[in-house]
């Protein structure tokens, strides 16, 4: 008798050890379209020394940029099937999975007042409800939000572009989201969705005439070098958001959760810092590329794009939330 006790003692042991050593052992597979060593890239090398550091090594973080494992829909798609852990994208990519249309909402143009307002709109708790209500419906959380982006723009190879109807008849590439195609097409733009490593390629080839990204992505991704108009629209503030399986979430302990969110919340500090100083330079490498830089008329902009909201409005998102957020910010 007591060498059964003895026996199974001895399992139970061997059990809890190999329990130990699995939770000890923690490898997160973390990808993005991001481009490496942009300030976006940097965000992630950053959230992984941290959790490097604070786990003592028993956690590993494993990153890949440029789309190396997916680009965005393959990486909310890898989260949803479990191949993907980790992916850092815009706030608004979520807003295609079932029950999180309300984040579209995000990308809305003129929805912020400016980088400050949407980092503060993003973080609080209008946003917080959605990110929980999208984690429930699409298995897929947004944990941290944390990276200034910097303003969209609008880049082309014809111009400059200073009104609206500058645009009509244009081919550009337009992020392959609803709410972005609707916005274009209200100015007559003829939108071609590809994705981040076809644009350079599609705008050399004349196959698209221009698209919308800031500084970051843009510079980042050398689209100035074939695409010399840039008009200063700032109708978009997007920040970088830290995506998680939510079947990997839910096996975290609460430890490894704080752990998470405080490397969110470092490299989500470190992006802003180096988006702003890119930001700074941003313009002098322009002008050093010979491209033509203009500030349109961004009210003329935003009269066009007013009505966009309207068929989303208690359809894809609650009835008032635009309100709402607007009325929110200082």
């Amino acid at each position: 008798m007591n060498f059964v006790k003895v026996l199974r003692s001895a399992v139970l042991i061997a059990f809890l050890c190999m329990g130990q050593a699995h939770a000890a052992n923690l490898t997160v597979r973390f990808g993005t379209p991001f481009v490496t060593n942009s300030n976006l890239h940097k965000a992630m090398e950053k959230f992984a020394e941290v959790v490097a550091k604070e786990s003592g090594g028993t956690i590993k973080v494993q990153i890949y940029a440029d789309s190396q494992i997916g680009d965005i829909q393959q990486l909310i798609a890898g989260m949803q099937l479990g191949t993907v852990d980790m992916a850092y994208l815009g706030v608004g990519n979520a807003g295609q999975l079932k029950g999180c249309g309300p984040l579209n909402v995000s990308y809305l143009p003129y929805l912020f007042k400016s980088k400050r307002a949407a980092e503060d709109a993003l973080n609080g708790p209008i946003f917080q409800e959605l990110y929980e209500q999208c984690a429930q419906s699409a298995n897929v959380r947004i944990f941290a939000v944390g990276g200034d982006r910097s303003p969209r723009a609008i880049v082309t190879t014809k111009g400059p572009i200073m009104k609206p109807g500058d645009l009509n008849g244009m081919r550009l590439r337009i992020p392959p989201i609803p709410i972005f195609r609707e916005t274009f097409e209200a100015v007559g733009v003829k939108v071609v969705p590809l994705g981040l490593n076809e644009v350079y390629m599609a705008l050399s080839r004349g196959q698209v005439e221009g698209q919308d990204n800031g500084f970051d992505l843009t510079l980042s991704f050398r689209f100035h070098e074939v695409s010399k108009f840039w008009s200063a629209t700032d109708h978009c503030f997007d920040m970088g958001a830290f995506y998680v399986a939510e079947r990997k979430w839910k096996m975290f302990t609460p430890e490894q959760k704080a752990l998470f969110k405080r490397a969110a919340a470092e490299g989500g500090k470190l992006a802003t810092q180096l988006g702003e100083e890119f930001d700074k330079r941003g313009l002098e490498e322009l002008r050093k590329a010979g491209v033509n830089y203009v500030v349109p008329d961004r009210a003329a902009f935003e009269k066009a794009w007013a009505n966009v909201y309207r068929s989303y409005e208690g359809k894809v998102w609650p009835e008032g939330l635009v309100q709402r957020i607007k009325a929110a910010q200082k």
